[in-house]
């Protein structure tokens, strides 16, 4: 009995000692685990508003209503922030931007797009944000843009052709032949665009020949 007794006393004493921290860390395990239930089923919802939305906004945009989708557009920016479709929301705004001669605006939107995107839609917001850039002659902020990729099967041979088409605008006749090149290499053959980076490598290569002459 003097043995059970002294283990009562020393279970009691022990609980005393540590009771609290159980007690605590078996709450905050509770509130942790629950906690992280209310975060997975708001990320859901709020997913799911996002995909409404946007879905609400595409048929708006297939029906010719510019403005309904370009404010359907700008809720999933400002409220969706974190979901994929405001990054597809802001190039769309960007498209709208640019039928309307607003280059800067659709130049911020794509920024946006390229700042807040996953990294696959991050490299079409390059990709269409470069594009823009050349049309305003930006050729500098252009070319650094692109020497930002990350190599990327989906999007390395669109970027080098992009290259190309700075350095032919420079008059760099064999830098654009080096980027032309690297771009055929890395499309594939059955490319919709390669034919035509095809004959900007083959135009390239005829401006060159000559300066080759004449340095032998």
């Amino acid at each position: 009995m003097d043995t059970e007794d002294q283990q009562l006393e020393e279970l009691k004493k022990w609980w005393k000692e540590n009771g609290s921290s159980i007690i605590t860390g078996v709450v905050l395990g509770l509130a942790i685990l629950f906690g992280a239930r209310a975060w997975f089923a708001w990320q859901e919802r709020t997913a799911q508003q996002a995909s409404t939305i946007y879905t609400v906004m595409m048929k708006d945009m297939q029906a010719g209503d510019v403005k309904a989708a370009s404010d359907n557009a700008g809720v999933l920016i400002a409220d969706f922030s974190s979901t994929p479709y405001a990054t597809l929301a802001a190039m769309l705004l960007a498209k709208f931007r640019i039928e309307d001669n607003e280059l800067d605006a659709a130049r911020t939107q794509l920024q946006w797009a390229l700042d807040n995107g996953s990294d696959e839609l991050r490299d079409t917001a390059r990709v269409r944000l470069a594009r823009l850039l050349i049309s305003l002659e930006d050729y500098d902020t252009a070319l650094g843009l692109l020497d930002e990729a990350e190599a990327s099967v989906v999007q390395g041979g669109v970027i080098s052709e992009l290259r190309g088409d700075i350095h032919s605008l420079r008059g760099e006749s064999r830098q654009a032949v080096d980027a032309y090149q690297e771009a055929l290499l890395l499309m594939n053959l059955e490319y919709p665009g390669r034919h035509l980076v095809q004959l900007k490598f083959d135009n390239a290569v005829v401006l060159v020949a000559p300066s080759m002459d004449d340095s032998q």
